[in-house]
């Protein structure tokens, strides 16, 4: 389980932001990871899985991508959430989609293509892509095969089933992630009034049918924004947050559990990527 918040504003005021995203990373608290870092060789920014036979897959990051016919730089954050209660067996790890859509000189549409081709686990696929030209919000799912674009101005909210049955945390959360945007907050308490929201497991977004019918043992330990449970060991590790301003600074901050996690009392360290774009 992970959950996504995303604002898009091609046009915003001046001190405004042209995106902000706040995210939720879940998995095992044992499931070895490194965290957010500039890989020296490709210039993407993001966290590592570090699983043995699965090195270096991910599922958030950030590069700037060069463009034809002398437009100005694309810059892109891909981010790959799972589709709970969805079995495909003999189905091939989805741990580089991020990396290589991040790589590759192919648009959006046509790497889905690519994708389509082979047998994944189910999975959401959001990418947002800001250029000077454009700025706009993708998102592609395999099961069922669904590609949607959103444009102009806008909030989303992304999580662990298809896009036309969002979770019920999900649209609670996004409402909430709109609301904290319309404060035109500065930067250090925007920042302090997302992570409140990543952290809340407090609050139960129920009743939630379609999360009942994907996790019916489960249901009610996923419905919040923030998750903990042990046993088995699962839960919330990772939260990001990335701010692209009016001037076209990147903020890339990233608060995760220091490993080997201690769930009774974690730790948490925190990386700060700033850049001009």
């Amino acid at each position: 389980m992970c959950i996504l918040f995303v604002h898009v504003d091609p046009s915003p005021c001046k001190g405004g932001y042209r995106l902000v995203v706040a995210t939720n990373r879940d998995e095992y608290y044992n499931r070895p990871s490194a965290k957010a870092q500039i890989d020296p060789q490709t210039n993407i920014i993001g966290g590592k899985d570090m699983q043995p036979g699965k090195e270096g897959g991910t599922w958030l990051a950030f590069r700037s991508k060069d463009q034809e016919n002398g437009k100005d730089q694309k810059h892109c954050v891909g981010v790959l959430l799972n589709l709970t209660g969805v079995v495909v067996e003999n189905s091939t790890g989805r741990g580089t989609i991020i990396t290589d859509y991040l790589t590759s000189s192919l648009s959006y549409p046509q790497y889905c293509e690519v994708l389509d081709r082979t047998n994944y686990g189910g999975y959401n696929f959001v990418s947002i892509e800001l250029s000077k030209e454009e700025s706009v919000t993708y998102q592609h799912s395999n099961i069922p095969k669904i590609t949607s674009s959103y444009m102009g101005k806008h909030t989303m909210g992304f999580g662990n089933s298809p896009i036309f049955n969002p979770l019920y945390k999900v649209r609670g959360g996004r409402n909430r992630f709109e609301e904290i945007i319309e404060k035109h907050l500065t930067k250090e308490c925007l920042e302090q009034a997302l992570l409140e929201l990543l952290k809340d497991g407090n609050t139960k977004y129920l009743p939630d049918d379609e999360l009942q019918r994907r996790q019916p043992l489960a249901f009610e330990n996923l419905s919040s924004i923030f998750i903990e449970i042990d046993p088995p060991g699962y839960g919330t590790r990772t939260h990001t947050l990335i701010f692209i301003d009016y001037d076209w600074n990147l903020s890339f901050i990233e608060y995760t559990m220091t490993e080997p996690i201690n769930i009774k009392n974690p730790e948490w360290t925190e990386s700060r990527i700033e850049l001009k774009l």
